[in-house]
């Protein structure tokens, strides 16, 4: 009998080591901007609360620097399956469901935590969950490049009429373009990469960025004047391939889902700080900085609102911008 249990033994703990452990997801996310930038430091917390609430089970990768390719091809890759998650612009997303572009509209919100409020309500749920139906890509969560500033080197920026015959850096978007063109200044593309040297050299008169940006790469070295517009508010959009959320465990699905709200939070949280930072900065090495109160971006917003008509329709009517806008307040 003790042979014969022995040989049991023997043969159930040979058993379990070869038994696999059970299954680890591994989601690979990527994007494009650097290891420093807001996307990815909000990947890494993603990542960091994605396996604690999962309990190890579902672990994330997240990749920057555009390792996975641009991030258009990135959302390509994510919808065909063949990547998990990617964190692209909002504006980049347009091309699969144009409807998406409404965040791309001038002068839909106050500051970042009125951008907030709208995009983490019923109005922005509902927008995402129409983004999802049409192409696949789950909406895991929003984190932001700031509310936009207007730097130049021209003159000081107080009215739409001080922007006249200015020569304003454009990336080549039709909606910026359209807002620029209604206050009078001249849009020049101008790509990114090359957007430095330009306002350097004097080729365009300045730009439209926020203020985190203007500390983060330093345009406070080329620029003399910053005026706190706030006409855009820029997203980055955390989106997942829903076949592969639906194919996790209800409790994977809603720790994905609960961490996501978490790093959005975070996210938007050091982007809301960097923009003071910023203006902080913009300050402190002699640019003639305007803060404009929101009465006093009224004029701005007027005529910034006044090319919503051309672009409402593409974006899912105006009654949709109006309770996107309203849920802000």
């Amino acid at each position: 009998m003790t042979r014969l249990f022995s040989i049991v033994i023997g043969a159930f703990l040979a058993t379990a080591v070869l038994q696999p452990a059970a299954a680890e997801t591994v989601l690979k996310l990527g994007h494009v901007s650097s290891a420093d930038n807001v996307y990815h430091k909000g990947a890494l917390r993603f990542a960091e609360r994605v396996k604690e609430m999962t309990g190890g089970s579902v672990t994330v990768d997240a990749l920057c620097c555009a390792q996975l390719g641009n991030d258009v091809a990135q959302a390509k890759t994510v919808q065909l399956g063949a990547q998990d998650l990617a964190i692209v612009s909002s504006n980049n997303l347009a091309q699969f469901d144009p409807r998406i572009d409404i965040f791309s509209l001038p002068a839909l919100f106050e500051d970042i935590p009125s951008a907030k409020k709208a995009v983490f309500g019923k109005v922005g749920d509902e927008i995402f969950e129409n983004f999802r139906q049409a192409t696949g890509l789950r909406v895991v969560y929003t984190t932001a490049w700031g509310s936009r500033s207007l730097i130049n080197n021209r003159g000081s920026v107080n009215a739409p009429s001080d922007l006249k015959g200015m020569l304003i850096r454009s990336p080549g978007s039709p909606v910026m373009n359209a807002t620029y063109k209604a206050m009078g200044a001249n849009p020049t593309p101008v790509a990114f990469a090359e957007l430095f040297t330009a306002l350097q050299q004097k080729t365009v008169d300045g730009a439209d960025m926020s203020p985190c940006d203007v500390l983060s790469l330093k345009y406070y070295e080329v620029q003399k004047h910053l005026t706190t517009s706030n006409l855009f508010t820029g997203f980055g959009m955390v989106v997942m391939n829903d076949r592969k959320f639906q194919s996790l465990s209800d409790t994977e699905q809603k720790a994905i889902l609960a961490a996501g709200r978490e790093a959005g939070e975070y996210s938007w949280g050091l982007t809301e700080k960097c923009d003071l930072d910023g203006l902080a900065k913009a300050k402190a090495v002699g640019m003639d900085v305007v803060e404009l109160q929101p009465d006093q971006r009224g004029p701005f917003f007027k005529l910034a609102r006044s090319v919503w008509p051309e672009f409402e329709k593409r974006v899912g009517g105006r009654d949709l911008i109006d309770r996107l806008v309203s849920s802000s307040k």
